[in-house]
């Protein structure tokens, strides 16, 4: 038995959004290959066919295919009730990645204003013998302060250099 992937029903609302996101010399590549993704599906065309049309992955043929389907629902509801500028934001936002993770920041926007304004103190009020803050001397001085449990001299020199003034 050969397994066929569901064909995704577009409203008439759909179809010509879609066709404006394939036609648009402004919108962006992911949305109009995604588009194109969604309007040949919804001829009954497979995935493998799709991909090899669109010189892609099967794979991300049927993701998107799959992503689509799994907003049907929402779909209908923004057929029903969105118009203009808000229908086709919700729409592109279907057709848009899905945030990525990443790592967490290391350090609070907090314990960033901390370590510019210990940077912006004179060393010599804290009684250090110094007549300016040198990387290593500014990390090791908020680690004693407790603002921070450790940092890189090159993760303070970011902090500190996105701090200047660009004009001068």
């Amino acid at each position: 038995m050969v397994w066929k992937a569901e064909k995704p029903n577009l409203s008439e609302k759909q179809t010509n959004f879609l066709k404006e996101v394939v036609r648009s010399r402004t919108a962006r590549q992911d949305h109009i290959q995604r588009a194109k993704i969604i309007l040949k599906s919804s001829e009954g065309k497979s995935d493998s066919k799709i991909a090899k049309e669109l010189k892609m992955r099967r794979p991300t043929v049927g993701k998107w295919r799959q992503r689509w389907l799994d907003n049907k629902a929402q779909l209908t509801l923004l057929d029903a009730e969105e118009k203009g500028i808000d229908y086709k934001r919700s729409v592109l936002n279907i057709l848009s990645d899905a945030p990525r993770p990443g790592t967490p920041a290391k350090f609070t926007p907090e314990q960033i204003c901390q370590i510019i304004s210990v940077a912006c103190e004179a060393p010599e009020d804290t009684g250090l013998p110094l007549s300016h803050w040198s990387l290593t001397s500014l990390a090791n001085e908020l680690v004693k302060r407790g603002i921070v449990e450790s940092i890189s001299t090159s993760q303070l020199h970011v902090f500190l250099k996105s701090g200047k003034d660009k004009a001068a």
